[in-house]
């Protein structure tokens, strides 16, 4: 009885019965005690077999899985877990894998090593694969490097639509991003009825993807050993831009408008004013393009104020000099004076920070919508993005060629390899008799009816002179 026992408890030794063996049981296995071993009968005969031992670790019984294997030259055991965190059942599944590596002359052990090196592999390159919130980053980033204004909105925009509502897109490699991802995240601001915004989202993520396949193959990337986003195709392409969102405008001032302007000015802060006058005045710049201005782009010397142009695929920002008119040389005193030491012209916060280009359309909403407004059309009122469209049309019927209004207003100046890399006259004097001829015409625009029917005691061209131009502003 005794000897029976002991074979029961073991099965280790060669004469030992299989057929004898019988199924464990979870009844079976919670009553062994310590130093007590069973095989499991579940398994087919031959070539292995499933034990569980019981031994006594700090006061603590633990039950740990094996498998112990056998087949002409292979021979071992191999442990694959510990009850009850290993099941009975899943115990029989893994000895059942493991039995047929074996029957095919694969020694377990080999195989679990080679697991384990390629999960290892596997987990290091998912490791360095660049996640979706990475490639935004680097996208902003290659931005700053270009000198693109643009970057600091880009990085807000990201920010506001992606990377903080969708934390889990976010950490995800960035070759997972798929388009119905994309889908969703555009999704989310035609919900929340944001419209234009929605489009230019697209055309950013589109370029950062774009941006991500390109920069895998920048030598200059591998050689500091950066994080790779192995990017097989660009997810946002797929996606179509939505027509109706887009905002193209083809609304011009008229006479009536540009004197309600002129006046709801005097209704808005001073530095907002005079920021927008001096716009007006230079020729309808681009308020985001103006704005960056600070004051050693202003030569007071040469009367001149030079802008960085990064509008466009171009690597670094153009300068854009234009001639300043003794009116904005008037406005820009001004503006000095109440900035102080401050760096930027154009600023609400005595120079420290420049007027954000998103805060004017408030004001031009409140002028475009006050008591005095007789807009040519009461459903499509004026819009501060009207302003540059309206001077650019009044300098053609002002006889201003095309080729001038592109050097002042900055329209493709480096579209061609002639015009990027040899032409290099600055159109300083084309820009001021342009810029003279639209203050004149402003000024005749601007001038109260009363003035103008008396304006026969007044010459043609003392009117037109620089110094009376726009004395009404």
């Amino acid at each position: 009885m005794a000897t029976g026992m002991a074979t029961s408890l073991t099965h280790d030794t060669p004469s030992a019965g299989r057929a004898d063996v019988r199924a464990l049981t979870d009844l079976t296995i919670r009553s062994l005690k310590d130093g007590e071993s069973r095989t499991d009968g579940a398994l087919p005969v031959g070539n292995g077999r499933l034990i569980i031992a019981c031994t006594k670790a700090r006061g603590q019984l633990r039950r740990v899985w094996s498998f112990r294997y056998r087949k002409a030259d292979l021979r071992g055991e191999i442990k694959i877990g510990e009850h009850p965190a290993l099941s009975l059942e899943q115990a029989r599944n893994e000895a059942r894998a493991l039995l047929e590596l074996v029957r095919q002359g694969t020694d377990p052990k080999v195989a679990r090593f080679e697991a384990r090196q390629t999960e290892i592999q596997e987990t290091r390159q998912r490791a360095a694969l660049g996640t979706f919130a990475a490639l935004l980053d680097s996208y902003v980033h290659h931005l700053i490097r270009g000198g693109k204004a643009s970057a600091r909105e880009v990085k807000a925009l990201f920010k506001r639509h992606v990377t903080d509502p969708w934390p889990s897109l976010a950490a995800l490699p960035a070759n997972r991003i798929t388009s119905e991802m994309i889908r969703d995240i555009l999704a989310r601001l035609v919900r929340k009825g944001i419209r234009r915004q929605t489009n230019v989202l697209r055309s950013y993520l589109q370029a950062a993807f774009t941006h991500g396949a390109h920069s895998d193959l920048d030598p200059r990337r591998a050689a500091v050993d950066a994080a790779v986003f192995r990017l097989a195709s660009n997810p946002v392409t797929l996606l179509p831009r939505i027509q109706e969102y887009e905002s193209t405008r083809d609304r011009v001032l008229t006479d009536d408008e540009f004197r309600l302007l002129w006046r709801g000015l005097d209704h808005v802060r001073t530095e907002v004013r005079l920021t927008i006058q001096c716009a007006t005045l230079l020729g309808g710049q681009r308020f985001k393009q103006l704005l960056r201005a600070t004051w050693r782009d202003y030569d007071v010397a040469t009367a001149t104020l030079r802008l960085s142009d990064g509008k466009g695929k171009r690597s670094a920002a153009v300068p854009h000099l234009l001639p300043v008119s003794k009116r904005v040389s008037a406005l820009l005193r001004q503006l000095r004076a109440m900035n102080g030491n401050g760096e930027f012209i154009f600023s609400t916060t005595a120079g420290k920070k420049a007027i954000h280009h998103t805060s004017l359309p408030a004001h031009f909403v409140s002028i475009a919508a006050g008591a005095e407004a007789r807009s040519q059309d009461a459903e499509d009122p004026f819009q501060g993005r009207d302003i540059r469209r309206s001077i650019e049309t009044r300098l053609q019927s002002l006889g201003v060629s095309r080729e001038i209004r592109a050097q002042l207003l900055s329209h493709g100046r480096t579209s061609g390899v002639q015009q990027k890399h040899y032409e290099r006259h600055d159109y300083l004097k084309e820009k001021a008799e342009a810029l003279n001829s639209l203050e004149a015409h402003l000024s005749k625009v601007l001038e109260p009816r009363a003035r103008r029917g008396a304006k026969a005691r007044t010459s043609p061209q003392r009117a037109a002179s620089p110094e009376n131009a726009l004395a009404v502003c």
